[in-house]
């Protein structure tokens, strides 16, 4: 069926409707969050938070035992010494942007046949949205000193590889309960990833904090994951394959039953030690990967419509000595 060309509704007002309506329905939102294995996780875990504001992101942590819990007898004096046990840390907003723009001509170009420039428009909010999940999960595996420290504090700097030589949220380094756990120089994985591996994750499970205290996410480089998987790959059982043949591979990976997955952007000769429990990945609620509020905008001095995909947000950590990893896994 032919197109009605009498339509007179603008071209850049069905333009603006488009994107309004495809950053409103979530999908670029959910295209970032979903396509990488740690920001998934983390909103798996109901670990992304959304905030409407404050001069900087507030984190309630706990960084001390309260020491006046002990046994007593009968009339015993009791110590009622307040306690300082918890202290607030402190992170820094950080902000990413993605544009999207498409030219007069290309607008003219396509007055006929609009599909084909609600294709293109969709084509390039796709693509500015993975552009902008790749910066920012570069980011998370990063110590945020890149771009002039804009970046978004990662886990370089939650999980030291010398712990206690950096603030974290404002914490001074002295305080050995707000360090992190590591085993530097591993070494061959095939020897010593799976002792490490345990004294790690050991570490990390110290404190009378139950079952959410254990590490729950291994995250390595894809190198380092298939050198676990080759040790594993001697305990395995091959069963007949109804198709006939045996399974050569491990399709899921376990750690102490919980996931040992890689990442591309994850840091060379690593495995981090997680607990999605003290883990947290905030976004403003105005900028939370959506469009700015004005929408398509005309620069005065270009043949264009140009707008922005936003985010404003911070990853942090309440816990670190729930977190470690290895490092120099060869």
């Amino acid at each position: 069926m032919a197109l009605n060309t009498s339509d007179t509704r603008s071209i850049a007002s069905l333009l603006a409707s488009t994107v309004e309506n495809t950053m409103m329905s979530g999908v670029v939102q959910d295209s970032i969050f979903d396509a990488m294995p740690l920001t998934r996780r983390l909103k798996e875990a109901g670990q992304l938070k959304v905030l409407s504001g404050g001069e900087r992101i507030r984190v309630s942590i706990d960084y001390a035992k309260n020491t006046t819990a002990k046994s007593y007898n009968d009339l015993e004096q009791l110590d009622v010494t307040r306690k300082q046990t918890q202290t607030a840390g402190f992170f820094n907003w950080k902000q990413y942007s993605s544009s999207v723009v498409i030219s007069g001509r290309e607008m003219r170009i396509n007055k006929d046949n609009r599909s084909k420039l609600f294709d293109l428009l969709e084509a390039r909010l796709n693509n500015a949205a993975m552009s902008l999940a790749d910066v920012i999960t570069t980011g998370l595996y990063s110590n945020g000193t890149g771009n002039g420290s804009l970046n978004i504090t990662g886990l370089e700097a939650a999980i030291e590889t010398s712990p206690g030589t950096t603030a974290y949220a404002g914490i001074p380094t002295g305080n050995t309960a707000w360090q992190n756990k590591v085993s530097t120089g591993t070494g061959a994985a095939a020897v010593n990833l799976l002792p490490g591996l345990r004294s790690v994750s050991n570490q990390c499970s110290q404190g009378s904090e139950g079952f959410d205290s254990v590490p729950n996410l291994y995250i390595s480089p894809r190198t380092v994951h298939e050198s676990y998987e080759a040790s594993l790959s001697p305990q395995v059982r091959y069963e007949q394959n109804p198709e006939g043949g045996a399974d050569g591979g491990i399709n899921t990976l376990l750690f102490r039953g919980m996931p040992f997955i890689w990442s591309e952007y994850c840091t060379a000769s690593t495995v981090y030690v997680l607990n999605l429990n003290h883990m947290f990945l905030y976004v403003h609620e105005d900028a939370n990967f959506a469009e700015t509020d004005e929408g398509l905008q005309k620069p005065v001095n270009q043949d264009s419509l140009v707008t922005q995909i936003l985010m404003m947000g911070n990853f942090a950590a309440n816990n670190r000595r729930k977190l470690g990893k290895l490092t120099g896994v060869t």
